[in-house]
């Protein structure tokens, strides 16, 4: 937020402080109101002054080119060459003296000019960077001072402040709001401005015989989101552009100027902190405003052009055949808007309830400053002054008739909470001891009703505009910020106890990332929202059973009430979703190979509750190249499964395995339709399904134009590792020596080859050391429908050696099971 000095100045004596703007900085900053960077404007036009054209000639040596001379005052007379045809004798223009710095980093210096010395430059207002054109230099008022700095004439004399405001401040979003706070910080009064003092002074500027409720006819259908409308009607009004005074007022925060009209709704809004609307009343339909909810999908064209479709639940204007007029509180229509030919007005200036505010804006992504002051809390108890000041300084510029009876339908006034408060919870909660006196002090400074129930306890009223004091520790937070959260004293807290230990899903996780991060993933971060019309599209909207691949059945998806936007209104009940999308966002952007992980919880409904689990998820693309520029020709699943047991083995977990269904019974497996149902495999850790496995489907890959392999993976982040970390037991080196036993196995084409190491496993017990696939040959050697499998078996005892006929006995029971349960046979 921009803040003006000199508009502070209008309520606070802060003439201190232009030599020193950075010690009211600080000031600020320590009260947790954080100053981001502050422009002395009058540093930009240092050296540009008011100059008079006492003579102007040709140039001796060039045709477009004039010589001046210029006075700037006290007799100071300066020779200036100049290329512009548009000023004479006698104008008052701007003077650019040597040691001046323009926009563009340009630096007036004394020169030579065609073997003329030139002290200076005549300036446009396009070359000063006040206008984006320019017809020659500026030429000013005849009454312009001469000699006085070019800042001080034009209102440029100011220090504009770059605040961070947080957002439980929103009484600070305004000059006055942020010259209150001031006053209390800097324990001075606060004045009254010369404009209220002329407001006050003139009380002939609206006619009290005339009735607004006679020209617009107003009703307010919900009190609850809109608990205060204030309206006056102004008849007669000249729409055109802005006294100067009001422009510098606006630009010199950036803001631009759009006309008389607009200009003051944004001036009050600036000012007081209230944002107001103008209605062109004659675009009112029989002059009938009505406070509610628009019809349900109906189009309502913003100022600014952009179309948006209504959900019905928004507050709005809307005239008496229901055509929405407004968006309440966010953004005016372009069927009421003030225009050029606009002579009768509607003002309004309401209350409405920061949530409704908050929740059109975000979820038909409208961000404007009413908007923004609204979501946060305005206060409402200077609506009609916003109003009355507004229709003042409008009739003052714009001419036209205000008229004195107006609306202000307030049924229920907004009634501040008491708070109570003891001094000892202020020492408890701050650590150093906190004195009645300086807290009365602060409070009342901060506006606060104080009351006295006992030398230590005293009951609190804040004032309406602070919406964010409400507890008794939003005083404790106050009273610490204004004495300096640097009398807090620093100490060791007293270690009474052994400190708990850490979460077991943390530790897993923290290691989890480090691990998944060396073998080359990086690491991803979604919402925990997803658009559910994307999941209809995988028929996943309506609930499905992951229990087949080790994860959790969810029967309903849990809603968002107050989503974002239609993009984010579930919460997830899986992590592949993003992270596909994540991949697809990486391809678009030309990056065609790359692995992703995530940790995070999922969500689904169950018996109307809702439940969190911790997942896994893991996902590659395309096929990287090493560090000698050659690509990986694996298949993308293989790389996720080798990372899995990977992560697996260092966390001591010894007893796993992938189930794959037969060819014969893919069918039979309950598999999301993103998945590939041939390319799936279920991870099984120690007897139990923790997750799977899988290529992405080929038809979801040719949707969204996916030239390369996608494979992913989704895991029980919980149930797959362990909840206590596992000690590495280390045991003695055997000195009997491994045998070794190549077995070539004929098996069916789709039979999966963990039926044959399950065999061996049960079969050879303690003595198998480690067994291998080495080779896979599927030719015309072999019987169609059939391959053979080459196996490299290692066997150790560690209490003695193994005999020839002991490994033989054991390699002809494997063969008689293998034979017998899968049909397998020796090639």
């Amino acid at each position: 937020m921009k803040i003006s000095l000199n508009w502070l100045s209008d309520y606070l004596d802060l003439s201190d402080y232009y030599k020193k703007p950075d010690v009211l900085a600080e000031v600020l900053t320590k009260a947790g109101l954080e100053v981001e960077g502050i422009e002395n404007k009058s540093k930009d036009f240092e050296n540009v002054v008011i100059g008079l054209i006492l003579e102007k000639d040709k140039h001796p040596n060039a045709d477009k080119l004039s010589l001046c001379r210029v006075t700037t005052g006290q007799g100071i007379v300066h020779q200036i060459v100049c290329g512009a045809q548009n000023h004479k004798t006698g104008d008052r223009v701007i003077v650019a003296l040597p040691g001046a710095l323009l926009p563009g980093n340009f630096a007036i210096q004394k020169s030579v000019i065609r073997s003329v010395e030139s002290y200076g430059m005549l300036c446009s207002y396009k070359e000063l960077g006040m206008a984006d054109t320019s017809d020659g230099i500026a030429i000013l008022d005849s009454e312009a001072p001469v000699g006085t700095a070019f800042a001080d004439y034009k209102g440029l004399n100011d220090v504009v402040f770059e605040i961070k405001v947080t957002p439980n401040r929103a009484d600070v979003l305004s000059h006055f709001g942020l010259a209150r706070e001031l006053s209390c910080l800097l324990n001075k009064s606060l004045k009254v401005s010369d404009f209220q003092k002329e407001m006050q002074e003139n009380t002939k500027w609206m006619i009290e015989d005339k009735s607004t409720k006679q020209k617009i006819q107003l009703t307010v259908e919900d009190n609850t989101l809109c608990p205060r409308y204030s309206g006056r009607f102004l008849a007669r009004v000249k729409v055109g552009p802005s006294p100067e005074w009001l422009k510098q007022r606006l630009e010199i925060l950036g803001l631009k100027s759009i006309n008389n009209i607009v200009d003051v709704t944004n001036f009050v809004l600036q000012d007081l902190g209230q944002p107001l609307h103008a209605f062109d009343a004659d675009k009112i339909d029989q002059g009938t405003l009505k406070v509610g909810h628009p019809i349900k999908d109906e189009k309502f064209t913003t100022l600014d052009g952009t179309e948006l479709i209504l959900t019905g639940e928004e507050l709005s204007i809307k005239d008496k055949n229901q055509k929405t007029l407004c968006l309440a509180g966010v953004i005016g229509g372009k069927n009421s808007g003030v225009v050029d030919e606009t002579q009768n007005l509607f003002l309004e200036s309401a209350y409405f309830l920061s949530h409704s505010v908050r929740k059109t804006s975000r979820l038909l992504g409208v961000e404007s400053e009413s908007a923004y002051r609204f979501s946060r809390g305005v206060d409402p108890q200077i609506t009609l002054e916003a109003l009355n000041r507004a229709a003042f300084l409008i009739q003052k510029i714009a001419g036209g008739e205000v008229y004195g009876d107006h609306y202000d339908i307030y049924p229920s006034p907004v009634g501040s909470k008491t708070i109570t408060i003891q001094l000892q919870t202020l020492t408890d909660r701050l650590g150093f001891e906190a004195k009645a006196d300086k807290l009365v002090s602060w409070l009342e400074r901060l506006f606060c009703k104080v009351e006295k129930i006992s030398e230590v306890e005293f009951r609190i009223t804040p004032p309406s505009f602070r919406v964010d004091l409400e507890t008794e520790m939003d005083l404790v937070e106050e009273y610490a910020r204004l004495e300096g959260y640097e009398l807090i004293p620093e100490s060791i807290p007293p270690l009474h106890s052994k400190p708990s230990a850490h979460d077991p899903t943390y530790i897993n996780m923290i290691k989890t990332y480090g691990l998944l991060k060396s073998f080359g993933f990086n690491h991803a971060f979604n919402y925990s929202f997803l658009a559910e019309k994307d999941l209809k599209k995988q028929n996943l909207d309506k609930g499905f059973d992951f229990s087949g691949l080790g994860l959790e059945k969810f029967e309903m998806l849990v809603k968002l009430k107050n989503p974002l936007n239609e993009d984010l209104n579930v919460m997830r009940p899986l992590l592949f979703w993003g992270l596909f999308k994540n991949a697809l966002t990486n391809l678009r952007y030309g990056n065609e190979a790359g692995k992703l992980f995530e940790v995070g919880k999922v969500f689904h409904s169950k018996n109307g509750a809702s439940i969190e689990k911790m997942n896994m998820g893991i996902i590659t693309w395309g096929n990287e190249k090493d560090l000698w520029g050659s690509q990986s020709q694996a298949p993308q699943i293989y790389c996720l499964k080798e990372a899995v047991e990977n992560l697996l083995k260092e966390f001591k977990i010894k007893s796993f395995a992938w189930k794959q269904a037969e060819f014969s019974k893919v069918n039979e497996l309950n598999l999301p339709e993103f998945a590939h149902p041939y390319q799936t495999a279920v991870l099984i850790v120690e007897g139990r399904k923790r997750g799977y496995i899988s290529s992405v489907h080929p038809m979801l890959l040719e949707e969204e134009k996916v030239r390369v392999p996608v494979a992913f993976g989704e895991f029980d982040f919980d149930g797959m590792l362990p909840a206590v970390a596992r000690v590495k037991r280390v045991t003695n080196i055997s000195r009997f020596p491994i045998v070794e036993r190549d077995l070539s196995l004929v098996m069916d084409k789709y039979q999966p080859i963990d039926l044959v190491f399950e065999t061996i496993k049960k079969a050879a017990g303690k003595t198998l050391l480690k067994m291998d696939v080495f080779d896979v040959y599927e030719g015309e050697k072999l019987d169609t429908g059939k391959k053979s499998v080459a196996l490299r078996i290692k066997l150790q005892d560690h209490e003695k050696t193994l005999e020839e006929a002991q490994v033989n006995q054991l390699q002809e029971q494997i063969l008689i099971q293998l034979k017998t349960q899968y049909g397998i046979h020796l090639r």
